[in-house]
């Protein structure tokens, strides 16, 4: 397969003239004067802290811990779109609005207190798959929630589990090994408030989940049913995405997030000030534009519906925010 080495350097994000914040592991992530900071800087998108109880004492480390994309060699054979094969694109697309009967879309996943990010944004996407590709072959297809947990516990070769890993690898794992149902298979931590005060959920805890040990049955005891993927690839640059979404489905992406990205509210983020955290990985649903011409992403991310938009987010379009655009994974569902 072919191999090209991603850079180890952080991804470059766009940003408006804010000065980058030096700080400690044990400093507080998020402060009303940092937010306030943000809100004054621009008028894009809204940072705000009332989203739940995460960050009512979070710091630096408690918030890197969650961000468990690793970047490395990249291991999926790109995908690019021709003239026979590309589609006319429309201005706006909510992949749960063109596939209605697709109830694993808009599912908002919480991955708590483990860097398991990259698992969850490659099983929420191959849920999606099998209903967007394989549902018009029956009514079977259009609710598989495929297990993150399993992913995250048994794929040896793509990281260390709640340690972090490579998400092109989980695309891979599912096509040569296959994986059970989050049904058999549940994710075996609880949810939590993620970088949020108030809300539904106890506070994420402060030190991060150790990597369960891989399931070989199914919670009640059962042999597994396991599901695959005919194919995995992956995909880079801002018309091959829309493609592949509008023609396919969700697909998972990776981004550099920055501490101002946690306090994320609603418009459409890019990387205004603060700290590097790490790489995160989410799946990425459809695409619009605002009323004022501002292009943008709509992604679902993992910390539960209490943060930012309803567990969602809308990102800048176009100019690869964040390297949101860089290179995307994604696969093609077997029948089964």
């Amino acid at each position: 397969m072919q191999r090209v080495t991603l850079a180890l350097a952080v991804l470059a994000c766009a940003a408006v003239a804010v000065s980058a914040i030096q700080y400690k592991n044990t400093d507080m992530a998020i402060t009303p004067d940092f937010i306030n900071q943000i809100n004054a800087a621009q008028n894009d998108w809204k940072a705000s802290a009332d989203q739940g109880k995460f960050f009512e004492d979070i710091n630096f480390k408690s918030a890197k811990q969650l961000m468990g994309v690793r970047w490395g060699p990249r291991i999926l054979t790109q995908k690019t779109f021709t003239e026979e094969t590309r589609q006319t694109l429309p201005t706006n697309f909510d992949s749960s609005v063109n596939w209605p009967n697709c109830v694993t879309i808009m599912q908002i996943r919480d991955q708590s207190a483990c860097g398991s990010c990259w698992a969850f944004g490659g099983a929420e996407a191959m849920s999606d798959r099998y209903c967007t590709v394989l549902g018009t072959q029956g009514s079977k297809y259009d609710d598989i929630e495929i297990s993150a947990g399993n992913l995250m516990s048994c794929c040896y070769s793509c990281g260390d589990g709640c340690g972090g890993g490579f998400p092109e690898a989980a695309w891979e794992y599912w096509v040569q090994s296959g994986l059970p149902t989050r049904q058999c298979d549940p994710y075996p931590f609880p949810k939590c408030e993620h970088h949020i005060s108030g809300g539904q959920y106890p506070p994420c805890p402060k030190n991060e989940y150790p990597t369960p040990q891989c399931n070989t049955t199914c919670n009640d005891g059962s042999t597994p049913t396991l599901y695959y993927g005919s194919s995995a690839y992956s995909i880079s640059g801002e018309e091959d995405l829309m493609q592949e979404i509008m023609q396919n489905g969700p697909i998972e992406v990776a981004f550099t997030v920055y501490q101002d990205f946690l306090t994320y509210k609603s418009g459409v983020y890019r990387h205004v000030s603060g700290a590097v955290l790490g790489g995160h990985a989410v799946k990425m649903i459809g695409w619009g534009v605002t009323s004022d011409g501002t292009k943008y992403w709509i992604v679902n991310n993992s910390w539960n519906q209490d943060w930012g938009n309803k567990g969602q987010f809308w990102i800048l379009r176009g100019v690869n925010e964040c390297g949101i655009e860089q290179g995307a994974a994604a696969g093609l569902p077997a029948t089964f």
